[in-house]
């Protein structure tokens, strides 16, 4: 058995709970004759008053002939069934929320949106541009004099100036709004919906400018 100091680990812990309940019972007097009453109340077999501690089919019973209150069981671990992310929940009926389905667009979701598509789209142009200058042998004239000879109208050439040029332009002035929004300023809901129209009214006014180039 193990031992603490050269004496029983158990009667250095009941002498240790002794010595707090004596200086309990000093320091609150009146909690004496409660302790002393329990003490009358409880059998000699059972001085905690939680019945005997027997391990389930070891025959052991607690007061008065029945189970003590905590009793020892023991039973085979089964492994839970695997189930995915969206079948528990369903199992659990708390289906995932339908998210963007049931909200109606708003102003700022949509710029938001927006400023983030067009700034893949210029990543795109940067990529194919280094790309070019990297693996491409002719220069950029013979690829202008190739989409020159293609004879495209005056109206083809303006549709295609504006496809390219529009995310430039929607990107640099929403791109100042954000720098705005970094700064502190803007934040609120009447302000960034009011910034919308002047940025947009720029934006176009640069598409129209760079295409009548």
């Amino acid at each position: 058995m193990l031992s603490l100091f050269g004496r029983n680990y158990k009667q250095v812990l009941q002498r240790i709970l002794e010595c707090n309940r004596n200086m309990y019972i000093q320091a609150c007097p009146s909690m004496a004759s409660k302790i002393k009453a329990s003490k009358s109340s409880k059998p000699a077999n059972d001085p905690c008053g939680c019945g005997t501690n027997t391990p389930s089919g070891a025959g052991g019973t607690g007061g008065g002939g029945g189970k003590g209150k905590h009793q020892i069981t023991y039973k085979p671990y089964i492994a839970p069934v695997y189930k995915d992310h969206d079948a528990k929940n369903m199992g659990m009926k708390r289906p995932m929320s339908p998210h963007l389905t049931i909200y109606a667009p708003t102003v700022p979701a949509m710029t938001s949106i927006s400023q983030r598509i067009t700034g893949c789209i210029l990543t795109f142009y940067a990529v194919m541009i280094s790309a070019g200058t990297l693996f491409l042998s002719n220069g950029v004239e013979s690829y202008v004099s190739m989409i020159q000879s293609l004879d495209l109208s005056r109206f083809s050439i303006l549709l295609l100036k504006i496809i390219l040029g529009a995310p430039f332009a929607y990107h640099y002035f929403f791109g100042i709004r954000f720098h705005i929004w970094n700064a502190g300023r803007w934040l609120t809901m009447k302000d960034v919906n009011r910034s919308v129209k002047p940025l947009l009214i720029a934006t176009i006014a640069t598409i129209a400018f760079f295409a009548m180039l």
